[in-house]
C-alpha cells in the first residue's frame, strides 16, 4: 500500500535581480525531477549537502510552497494541482529545525498545542486541556509544562513540544526538517528514540530530512541521497550504507564519524563545491567533482535512476542490474 506517491516533482525559483534585456529570467532548479513513494509506517531519510533541495522538497510535498511541475498523491488523492487541501491539513504535519523559532514566544506551549486541537476539532472543547496533558506526556514532558513559555524550556523540551503539536492532528505523515540539528548530541539521541517509539506505536510515516547520516541510519528504513535537486541513490538504509554505489553517496558514507580511535581518518573526502543551481552542468551534475567521471557523464541528459544491485542509482558507472 502506498501513502505518498511523488513523481517527477519540480520546484524552480526565479533568481533575484532583473534579467538582462533580451534574456529570460534565470531559474534556480531547487528540485529537479524527484520521484519516490512512501508506505504507511515507513521512514525515509532525505540526505545531502546543504542546498541540495531537501527542505524545499519537504515543504513542497506538504504544499507549504509552490511547485513547478510533477505530481503528488497522498492517500490516492492528487494534492499537487491545487493548494494545500483539507486532507493534507488533517493528516500531515511538519517538525521544524529551530525548536524556539517554531513556537510563539508569547504563547504558553500548552496553548500552542490546544490551538491545533481546536482548529482541527480533534476533541470536544472541554477535553482540550486533558488532551494537551496526554500529548505532553506522550513526548516525555510533564503536564505542568503546558503553562510555560518557550523561553522557559530547553531546546530539547521545545522540540518535544513541537512533536506534540505535530501529533495533535493525529497525522499519517510527518516531515521532520533537520529537527535535531540544533540540539546537543545527548538530546538528539533522546529525540531520535522518541521518534522511533512513536513511529512504531502510531504507524507513522516519516520523512526525515538531515545531513547527519549516522542519525538517518538509526532511524530510517530507506534513504534517498539528493544532489543538486535530484535523487542520485535510493534504497534500503542498510543496503545503501553498507555498500554505497554512487560516488557521491560513497563520499558521504566515508565522512560518517567513527568512534574507533584506531581507525584512520579518511583522506579522500569529497573535494570542491557543488555547481550553481543557476547553471547546472550538462550530463551528470556531479561529474565536476567525481573522480570516476566518464565521457558520457559530461554530456547529454542527467542519468536516470535505475536498479543497480538492490537499490536505485543514477550513475553511468554501473550496468542496470535487477533490484532484489
Amino acid at each position: 500500500m502506498t501513502l505518498l506517491d511523488v513523481q517527477d516533482l519540480e520546484v524552480h525559483f526565479r533568481a533575484g535581480g532583473l534579467p538582462l534585456p533580451g534574456h529570460a529570467p534565470r531559474l534556480v532548479r531547487a528540485v529537479n525531477g524527484v520521484s519516490f513513494t512512501l508506505a504507511p509506517g515507513e521512514a525515509l531519510g532525505l540526505v545531502g549537502e546543504s542546498g541540495c533541495g531537501k527542505s524545499t522538497l519537504g515543504r513542497a510535498i506538504l504544499r507549504l510552497g509552490e511547485i513547478t511541475g510533477g505530481s503528488i498523491r497522498f492517500g490516492g488523492a492528487d494534492v499537487a494541482s491545487g493548494g494545500r487541501d483539507g486532507r493534507l491539513r488533517r493528516e500531515t504535519a511538519m517538525i521544524f529545525q529551530d525548536p524556539y523559532g517554531a513556537l510563539n514566544p508569547r504563547m504558553a506551549v500548552g496553548e500552542a498545542i490546544a490551538e491545533v486541537l481546536r482548529v482541527h476539532r480533534k476533541v470536544p472543547r472541554d477535553r482540550v486541556p486533558a488532551r494537551v496533558a496526554e500529548l505532553l506526556t506522550l513526548v516525555g514532558l510533564r503536564p505542568e509544562h503546558a503553562a510555560r513559555r518557550p523561553a522557559e524550556l530547553s531546546g530539547g523540551q521545545c522540540q518535544r513540544v513541537g512533536i506534540a503539536r505535530a501529533l495533535a492532528v493525529e497525522p499519517k505523515l510527518i516531515i521532520a526538517d533537520e529537527c535535531v540539528a540544533a540540539l546537543d548530541v545527548s538530546i538528539q539521541a533522546q529525540i531520535i528514540n522518541l521518534l522511533i517509539e512513536l513511529k512504531a506505536r502510531m504507524n507513522l510515516a516519516l520523512i526525515f530530512i538531515a545531513h547527519d547520516l549516522a542519525v538517518v541510519r538509526r532511524l530510517c528504513d530507506r534513504v534517498a541521497v539528493m544532489y543538486l535537486g535530484r535523487i542520485v541513490e535510493e534504497g534500503a538504509a542498510e543496503t545503501v550504507f553498507a555498500a554505497p554505489k554512487h560516488p557521491y553517496t560513497q563520499a558521504l558514507v566515508r565522512a560518517i564519524p567513527e568512534i574507533d580511535p584506531d581507525r584512520m581518518l579518511p583522506v579522500d573526502l569529497l573535494a570542491g563545491e557543488p555547481p550553481s543551481p543557476l547553471d547546472l552542468p550538462a550530463g551528470c551534475a556531479f561529474h565536476p567533482r567525481c573522480p570516476f567521471a566518464l565521457a558520457e557523464c559530461r554530456a547529454g541528459a542527467a542519468p536516470a535512476l535505475r536498479p543497480v544491485d538492490g537499490r536505485f542509482t543514477a550513475c553511468h558507472l554501473y550496468p542496470a542490474i535487477p533490484a532484489h
